[in-house]
Order: structure tokens, then sequence, then C-alpha cells
């Protein structure tokens, strides 16, 4: 794929690209082994011959004396002097954290767990990452526990194209990424079934996918059942999609029954981490398409669009 033959002048016109990355590049001052017999507990080995790491983790809110809550070290390994190296550490968008990532140079590993670092007879590198759950919420089990957050750590050797171009190289994949999402068409399939649903009132909800070229979004299933939980079993468990309900709720005080048409985002945290960054960025090409909805929620698990979670938004008015 050649990058340079995009137009610049699409930055003006693409969607965001909904995606996490924090990193951070340095040159080796020495080699590193792979010899890890006096590792700390404590320290996770990342080394280039096996780059990556997928890890689950809960994040927990920083205490008031501390920028970040929890705080874990790597030790990089199969280094080579004078080599240029970068370290990244990406997760979804769904999931806020306030992160941070660095690399230092230790003069040995410690049995013990202490961290001899910027030592200028350093012989082993580490990085370390810090972070905490970053958000507010009215949802008060989100604020007690927020939910897990899925990591991919990467260690990788950066090219000359990447060391002098760091720059383009980094819009031109962005423009990619962004110009797919913002080329995604919806089918006329789409707007007949919400028109279905909001004019004739024959359709009880819709469920939206991308098509398997990744180049449309079409209506994956409809129906006219009124059941809540027949819609939410159509959302798969590890997997997006967007949706549309005709929500349909009890005022208080005896005073009648209201209904709202809601726009759903169903992006689990189980979901593939290329399948949630394309629904994100398609997500504006189907919403545009939709005149009407009166309420939009955001799902990352079934607890988020449970029926009670669902009815506490609506029924607080506009915009919710």
């Amino acid at each position: 794929m050649y990058i340079h033959l995009i137009p610049v002048g699409l930055l003006l016109f693409i969607s965001h690209v909904y995606a996490n990355i924090e990193q951070v590049r340095f040159f080796a001052p020495f080699s590193t082994s792979t010899d890890q017999a006096s590792l700390p507990s404590s320290v996770t080995p990342l080394a280039l011959s096996d780059p990556s790491i997928i890890k689950t983790v809960q994040p927990k809110f920083a205490p008031i004396e501390s920028k970040y809550a929890t705080e874990e070290w790597y030790l990089l390994t199969d280094l080579k002097k004078g080599s240029f190296y970068e370290f990244r550490v990406c997760w979804p968008a769904t999931n806020p954290l306030d992160l941070n990532v660095g690399v230092v140079k230790a003069s040995k590993l410690d049995p013990n767990d202490e961290l001899y670092v910027a030592e200028s007879d350093g012989k082993v590198m580490y990085a370390y990452i810090k972070y905490s759950a970053y958000y507010y919420t009215h949802i008060k089990e989100l604020m007690d526990s927020p939910r897990p957050v899925t990591f991919e750590l990467i260690l990788s050797k950066c090219t000359l194209l990447v060391v002098l171009g760091d720059s383009v190289m980094m819009q031109g994949l962005l423009v990619i990424l962004g110009f797919v999402g913002w080329n995604v068409a919806v089918n006329n399939e789409c707007q007949t079934a919400f028109h279905e649903l909001k004019l004739g009132k024959t359709v009880k909800f819709i469920i939206f996918a991308l098509n398997n070229s990744k180049t449309e979004i079409v209506v994956a299933d409809k129906s006219s059942d009124p059941s809540y939980d027949e819609f939410l079993s159509k959302l798969p468990e590890n997997d997006c999609r967007y949706a549309v309900y005709d929500f349909e709720y009890e005022l208080p005080g005896n005073e009648g029954k209201r209904s709202k048409i809601c726009f759903f985002t169903w992006s689990p945290d189980t979901a593939p981490v290329r399948s949630k960054m394309m629904y994100a960025s398609s997500k504006d090409a189907i919403r545009r398409s939709l005149n009407g909805i009166a309420s939009e929620i955001q799902g990352t698990d079934f607890s988020e669009v449970a029926y009670e979670s669902v009815l506490d938004k609506v029924s607080r008015g506009p915009g919710f």
C-alpha cells in the first residue's frame, strides 16, 4: 500500500479514528540478552523475538496522593546496541485511561524486586506503564468497579523510514484507517427498515452490521417482537453491531406510556480490536442516515444495555 498516493486533502474530510496508542522510541545503549534467571517476580519479559503481549487488566481509579493507580514493569531483551526501537501500548477507546509509558536503563536485576534505574553502567533495559481509570459516570457500578481493559504491548525495531519520517508515516496510517471508515456505504435497506420502525411501527428493532468485505453497512436482522430480551439475544457476545430499538416505557405517576427510538453502538470488550476500530470509524455513516433518533446508547457489556440502564438514560430527556 502506497501511503504517499493518498491526497493530503482527505485529512479535512475523514472521520476520526477511535483507538488509543501510547508509545516511546529509544536507542539501545547496549545489547541485551534473553537470560532471565534473576528476573524479579514483579517484572515481565518482553523479547524482540516474541514481541507482543496481550493481557486483560482491572484498572482502578488513582488515589488522591498519586497520579496513577497501577505500575507495571517489563524487561526488554534481544536488543542490539545502537539500534532504534519502539515500545507501545494499544487499547480500545471505549476504555478511558490516563496512561503513561517510558523506558529506563538499569544497572542490574535485583532478586528483591528493587529496580536500580538510570545508572551510567546500565546493563538491562526496562519499559514501564503507569495507568488509572479516567472517567466519570452516573452509573454507580462503573464507578465502584471500572470494567476490564485489554492491552496489547508491542516491542518492535524501527526502520530508517520510521525514524526519519515518523509523523508522515503515522498521519498516512490514520488517513488509511479514517478513509476506510469515511468510505463505508449504507445499504438502502437500512433506511427502508428504519422507516418501517419509525413510521409504520411494523418493526420493533433492527440490527445493523458491516458486510464481509467491510465496505457497506447492511441490515443483519429486524423483528416485530416486542420482547427486549429477544433484542438483546441478537447482540453477539464477541463482535460489534449497530442497532435501533423502539424503546417503550411507563411514565411515573400513571401518566401513560412513552416511546423513544434509541440508537445502540454495541462494542463488547471481547470483540476483536480491528472490529472495534472499524465499527467506531464507520458509526457516523449509519448514524447520519437515520433521522429521528431520540437517544444514543453505548454498550461494551450487557449490563450497559440492560433494560434498567437504558430506561435510566432515556427517561432523563433528550441527548442522553
